[in-house]
């Protein structure tokens, strides 16, 4: 059950204002490399700069890609480059947990929040319903929404019977634009973007999701990433 409007009040309250604030989350699925590295010094000399807060946050929400002793080299490498951090999973801060598995819950409420106000649904669909409109080259089509259609006495059913289910992004019609420091203004057609998963079937968020909604109640002013990323930022 979605939780009452004043436990989303108390989240809000909690966002610390009026300075900047950066981060940088590093998901310890690997080793860092020079290329982390980068995004950690130019995420730290920004804070630094504007005599803001610097963050560490880690994003541990892929379990199954987890390496042993990735999060140890974290935090000795940013150590040992004199990249101190004013907030994180060892030192705490006043927006704490900062792992997010440790926010599991958080992401859960808003991801209830988003169906309830029709920014996301319910899917039951498996990974063979997801592909069956593959090519002979086998390269994965968009997701066609098929689920975001069903009637609320279809979903209920599903839900009675116990199938399992994912939570997607519903995109609306229209234009999606936003900022770029480097590669200036950017505008894309909502009817390219795929609606994807927010939750997946054993509750976890994905990355983009997880990524959102803590950059949001940590107050992140702003946010450095790999040229990569410029593709999922619409959604």
């Amino acid at each position: 059950m979605t939780p009452n409007q004043a436990w989303f009040d108390e989240m809000e309250a909690k966002i610390p204002e009026g300075k900047v604030r950066t981060r940088f989350a590093p998901s310890p699925t690997g080793y860092m490399h020079v290329g982390n590295l980068r995004t950690a010094l130019y995420t730290y000399l920004i804070a630094r700069k504007e005599g803001g807060t610097f963050i560490l946050r880690i994003e541990d929400t892929d379990q199954s890609r987890l390496v042993e002793g990735a999060m140890e080299v974290i935090y000795k490498t940013l150590a040992d480059c004199g990249l101190t951090h004013d907030e994180g999973p060892d030192i705490g801060g006043p927006v704490t947990p900062y792992i997010q598995t440790e926010r599991r819950d958080t992401y859960g409420k808003y991801a209830d929040r988003l169906i309830e106000l029709g920014g996301a649904y319910r899917c039951f669909c498996d990974k063979s319903d997801v592909d069956e409109d593959e090519t002979e080259e086998k390269v994965i089509s968009k997701y066609d929404g098929r689920c975001g259609r069903l009637s609320a006495e279809e979903i209920q059913t599903k839900l009675d019977a116990g199938t399992p289910y994912v939570i997607r992004q519903r995109i609306p019609e229209g234009k999606t634009s936003f900022d770029d420091v480097v590669f200036g203004h950017i505008e894309v057609d909502n009817a390219d973007l795929d609606e994807g998963v927010l939750i997946k079937s054993d509750g976890l968020p994905t990355y983009n999701f997880a990524n959102v909604i803590d950059d949001h109640l940590m107050g992140i002013t702003h946010v450095v990433r790999g040229s990569e990323d410029l593709s999922s930022t619409p959604k």
